[in-house]
């Protein structure tokens, strides 16, 4: 915990000291201050906090504010594409029959769709840059219309991530301008990058969530739609585009539920295996080394449109050339306010994000990997360009977590059949339940 001291502020500085940490309330900060004015701050150091859920109410706030200000869009969106969503009076979990669509960007109605799917997620993600491909998952086994499953929607992963680029083998970058730029790292680095994508959104609706719906969209990047939607998303037509893997951050904590237990042994054909450290599985966390600095969520949103506006206010006073010579102002201010208080940026931080690395590695030569392909920059042979078929995923997620009779075969030994048996018709009966006023998004809007 550390503790600040303020003496003798004037009027707009105490205004935004007291509503600034008003706003960072979730996050554990306090604020206090005498008669005398002398205002006393304990602020939490990321770093220190072991409970898992003390994050919980800063996401939870920074969701609905987000929510709150795309209304009249989630608003407009349910009430013109009622159908897609899951008519309770009738679901049938057994009936489930997803199947894959290849987002078009150019199509309004697609568009929207992933504006929804995006502010669903209770840790939403940023604007999608760069490259960009999704596959929609629609249920086609229901009763009356087709249902909106979930999506699996990635772009272009970001060029620098000390984490991933140390995991990959990647040289630091730096400038052309810099002594310590090395042309030939550059290349590696920009022909790897080329080669895979950051999953921004694996995502299921409500009641399909319940059935870890989630965890089947983390597979359609790595199927024939996916490689077909890699292939769209180059700005000129990439016949030989190959995606090599898929790099994903848990954006609530270091692990994330839907990238464990996807056996490659079950999904793949024969002689398709893991990349190294993946211990068999499609995705395996990325471990960071011990010197490297964690990444951690970013809640530079708790704070309102008051605090922006006041530390504008008060760069524009107090630097006015500086304030004059921004195109925005409103970063450079609250850095000049932060600053000025003696408050580190570590301030709007909070949990620990967990990178996963998404990858099947089919090589066939010895002391070579999938990843080799990303560090080097070398592009995989044809023959090592293995996919997934869809029907043997939603294959294995049907017996991993849907109800089934006797006779249709479960990923369960002897052993552990019974328990795994419940465990889905629990499952089941949480599905079939779920209740019919929160499966759109708007039940979470005030009035």
């Amino acid at each position: 915990m550390l503790r600040l001291r303020w003496e003798s502020l004037n009027p707009s500085w105490s205004e935004f000291v007291a509503k600034l940490f008003r706003d960072l309330e979730p996050l554990g900060h306090t604020l206090s201050n005498d008669e005398s004015g002398v205002f006393t701050a304990e602020v939490c150091e990321p770093a220190t906090i072991t409970d898992d859920h003390f994050w919980d109410e800063a996401h939870r706030v920074c969701h609905h504010k987000e929510l709150e200000e795309h209304r009249e869009g989630i608003l407009r969106f349910e009430r013109d594409f009622d159908r897609f969503f899951v008519d309770m009076a009738t679901f049938q979990p057994s009936a489930v029959r997803p199947v894959l669509e290849i987002v078009d960007f150019k199509r309004d109605g697609h568009k929207r769709i992933v504006e929804y799917l995006r502010l669903t997620q209770s840790v939403t993600s940023r604007k999608l840059v760069g490259k960009r491909m999704g596959l929609l998952i629609w249920d086609v086994g229901q009763t009356g219309d087709t249902r909106l499953f979930g999506a699996a929607i990635l772009a272009s992963a970001r060029f620098s991530q000390q984490i991933r680029d140390q995991h990959f083998g990647w040289q630091k970058d730096y400038p052309k301008t810099s002594l310590h730029h090395d042309p030939k790292a550059r290349a590696c680095r920009v022909d790897g990058l080329n080669r895979i994508m950051q999953l921004s959104i694996a995502c299921a609706m409500p009641p399909y969530n319940v059935l870890a719906g989630a965890w089947l969209a983390a597979i359609a990047p790595f199927t024939a739609k996916g490689l077909e939607a890699f292939r769209n998303s180059h700005g000129t037509p990439a016949p030989e585009a190959d995606l090599v893997a898929v790099v994903t951050t848990t954006s609530k904590s270091v692990s994330g539920a839907p990238f464990r237990g996807h056996r490659v042994s079950q999904l793949a054909t024969s002689g398709i295996r893991a990349v190294p450290d993946a211990k068999g599985d499609l995705y395996a966390q990325i471990r960071r080394e011990p010197e490297t600095e964690p990444l951690r969520s970013s809640f530079d949103c708790l704070l309102s449109r008051e605090v922006r506006a006041l530390a504008c206010e008060l760069f524009k006073t107090e630097r006015p050339e500086q304030y004059a010579s921004t195109s925005t102002s409103e970063a450079p201010a609250l850095a000049f306010a932060f600053h000025r208080l003696g408050l580190r940026p570590s301030i709007l931080k909070g949990n620990e994000i967990g990178i996963h690395l998404g990858a099947l590695n089919g090589s066939t030569r010895a002391n070579w990997s999938t990843l080799d392909n990303i560090r080097t920059g070398v592009a995989r042979p044809l023959n090592e360009r293995h996919l997934i078929d869809w029907e043997t995923a939603v294959g294995v997620w049907s017996r991993k977590f849907l109800p089934a009779p006797e006779l249709v075969g479960e990923i369960a030994d002897t052993e552990t059949k019974a328990a795994h048996r419940e465990a889905r018709q629990k499952r089941n009966e949480r599905a079939r339940s779920f209740p019919a006023n929160e499966i759109r998004l708007s039940h979470r809007l005030r009035g």
